[in-house]
């Protein structure tokens, strides 16, 4: 994989909308690479193909999204725990930003931040900025 400076991690949310606005404007505006990381984190596999199908459509949507300002972005999939895998990817990435939501899809107020975005806030090796 070609390095990635802007690493959007997705997962269909309202809060992962906002911050794919902002991944998208300043991979434009610095002219740099970004990937879409979503995180198929499955306890059972009953539900795994329709979260994958789930998570494919999600990184679609933004990978037109960015195709209409000019942006490639490069579409990544995984299982696994959310945190840790974004953490993951983005250290083998070597990313200078994470751009994620405050909020999960799960829609659990928490008061400050999701336990996602928390958990990479508080263990990301590079920038993490945070969508509200």
């Amino acid at each position: 994989m070609a390095q990635v400076e802007v690493l959007l991690a997705v997962d269909g949310s309202e809060s992962a909308k906002k911050a794919e606005i902002a991944a998208l404007k300043i991979t434009k505006s610095y002219n740099i690479r970004m990937a879409a990381l979503y995180v198929v984190n499955v306890p059972s596999t009953s539900e795994q193909a329709e979260l994958i199908k789930f998570g494919e459509k999600v990184l679609d949507e933004v990978a037109e999204d960015g195709k209409k300002i000019g942006i490639e972005v490069q579409k990544i999939l995984k299982l696994g725990s959310p945190a840790d895998t974004i953490l993951n990817v983005a250290k083998s990435l070597n990313v200078h930003t994470i751009v994620m939501g405050s909020e999960g899809k799960k829609g659990l107020k928490r008061v400050l931040l999701g336990s996602v975005a928390e958990n990479v806030v508080r263990n990301a090796q590079c920038s993490v900025l945070v969508a509200r």
